[in-house]
């Protein structure tokens, strides 16, 4: 029989309180680094029934070595405390966002609740009781983030299998089929929800790269981080329907770059340029009736650029060739501005050395 899990998300995150972590997603905790200390308070999962049993908690956890992680976990019958002489209901104390946090974790170790030290794969069979109360500290500066966190209630799928006379709870035997049955059920649940893994809003980022391959698109693995990447491989198809048009040059350059550029084709250009201007315009454009310019309005890293040139090729026309040109911001006069010998405009910008990019116009003085 399939075990019983309860799947902490987006909703019981928000009914509790979590201080120290930022929520993305569903279900994703991702630790701000400002913050030494990191809490985690949930209400109670409620078993039905007296003395319930319970069988194991898990979750996912992505954190640097500089970061330490507790989990205080207590099953009982008892949904309240006298505190102050008055009867307190244990689910409004510790979602109270007054309470500070301390109290919180004085209450779970004056209740007798389990600790476990950087443990994300925890047995429960201890624990027995209609309630489960669970808290998890995070200590130290660091980055990282914890996820799908989850409860069974059975635990294992393989001791009810066995002969009664094996069937002894927490023994030997049944925590050593313990470990045969959380890889089943880990497994079942990547099995069952192996339909994320092709859906290209919630599939890895480390799956895109293999995705556009699939689709003829050329990335490197490294890529696997861009943000752009994901919307790309969404509209694949569609440009490569429209392989070696403008339209498509003119998409792929807003994906990449998050703004519209634009995109000049010489053979349409020369129409409208003068005869004394021919020379600066090849210049600027080239002068093969072929070459494709794309203008754009902000700077880029030299990675960028070779991902973004990378990309254009893949889609440009046959024998074109792709200029990438990078236009400044200017200013204008009006008809009643005048400015007096030896004066002219410049534009006050900011500049530093020893950084990876440094951007700096020509009017500009070291000192």
């Amino acid at each position: 029989m399939a075990a019983i899990t309860y799947s902490i998300k987006k909703n019981r995150i928000n009914r509790g309180i979590y201080r120290g972590f930022s929520l993305e997603g569903e279900d994703r905790l991702t630790v701000i680094p400002e913050e030494n200390e990191h809490f985690l308070f949930l209400a109670a999962l409620d078993g039905a029934k007296e003395d319930m049993t319970w069988g194991r908690l898990h979750f996912e956890t992505q954190l640097s070595e500089d970061l330490v992680y507790l989990v205080y976990v207590k099953a009982c019958n008892e949904d309240s405390f006298y505190r102050n002489q008055k009867v307190c209901k244990i689910n409004n104390f510790l979602t109270d966002p007054e309470e500070t946090d301390q109290m919180k974790l004085r209450f779970f170790q004056e209740l007798g609740a389990n600790r476990y030290v950087n443990q994300s794969d925890i047995l429960l069979y201890e624990q027995t009781g209609r309630y489960l109360y669970f808290m998890i500290q995070v200590i130290g500066e660091g980055e990282g983030c914890l996820s799908r966190i989850k409860v069974e209630q059975q635990g294992d799928t393989f001791l009810n299998t066995f002969p009664e006379i094996y069937r002894e709870r927490g023994s030997f035997f049944h925590r050593y089929l313990s470990v045969f049955s959380s890889l089943y059920q880990d497994l079942s649940e990547d099995i069952r929800h192996v339909d994320r893994l092709f859906d290209l809003d919630t599939c890895p980022e480390e799956l895109l790269p293999v995705y556009a391959g699939w689709m003829g698109l050329e990335v490197e693995e490294d890529y696997k981080n861009e943000p752009w990447l994901r919307q790309l491989v969404k509209e694949a198809y569609r440009l490569n329907c429209m392989r070696g048009s403008k339209w498509a040059i003119e998409r792929i350059a807003q994906i990449v770059l998050g703004e519209p550029a634009i995109v000049l084709e010489n053979n349409v250009m020369k129409a409208y340029v003068e005869g004394k201007e021919q020379e600066q315009f090849k210049k600027l454009y080239g002068d093969n009736p072929y070459d494709v310019s794309v203008l754009i309005r902000k700077n880029v890293s030299e990675s960028m650029k070779s991902r973004l040139m990378n990309l254009l090729n893949q889609y440009r026309p046959i024998r074109s060739r792709i200029h990438l040109v990078y236009l400044k911001d200017t200013g204008s006069l009006d008809y009643y501005t005048y400015l007096d010998m030896n004066a002219f405009m410049v534009k006050e910008q900011n500049g530093c050395l020893d950084t990876e990019e440094q951007y700096m116009d020509g009017i500009i003085t070291l000192g």
